[in-house]
């Protein structure tokens, strides 16, 4: 086969299709390369050790859960899939706690991907009211991290 602009054009019609980031095709000693340019989000990564964490289930109070449930708040997602922090080390304080007033740019957690520690801030001016999950615990892309109120 040989690669002609038919074929360089039906790589790069692939690449969109199935939403691939790069695709090569070699024939008769020539290569072509297709990359596609992804908008990423632009995050702060912050190389740490790997920890291992051990947490045991805090009971929640009925009366506030069944107050959280009623309200309507907005959500914190997360903006990639991951391992959810919510401290910089284990010994460490969290970033941020339930009732915490937070100003845009702030830090509210960390978002392990592939061993690089993602910076997850507040884009505004809040209160965090619920913390969803636990450290150490697996994050999906678009996942609720925390429930927050404007101020």
């Amino acid at each position: 086969m040989k690669i002609d602009v038919k074929a360089i054009k039906e790589l790069s019609e692939n690449i969109e299709k199935y939403g691939l980031e790069e695709i090569t095709l070699e024939s008769e000693g020539t290569k072509v390369s297709l990359k596609r340019e992804i908008e990423k989000e632009v995050v702060t990564q912050v190389i740490a050790e790997p920890r291992v964490v051990a947490s045991t289930p805090k009971k929640a109070k009925k009366s506030k859960a069944k107050e959280v449930e009623n309200k309507n708040y907005d959500s914190i997602k997360s903006p990639m899939v991951g391992t959810y922090y919510g401290s910089p080390s284990p010994d460490a304080d969290r970033f941020v706690k339930e009732g915490q007033l937070v100003e845009a740019g702030d830090i509210l957690c960390i978002v392990e991907a592939m061993k690089l520690m993602n910076e997850v801030k507040a884009e505004k001016k809040c209160r965090i009211v619920k913390v969803i999950l636990t450290d150490g615990g697996p994050v999906t892309k678009g996942a609720d991290l925390f429930l927050m109120e404007e101020v």
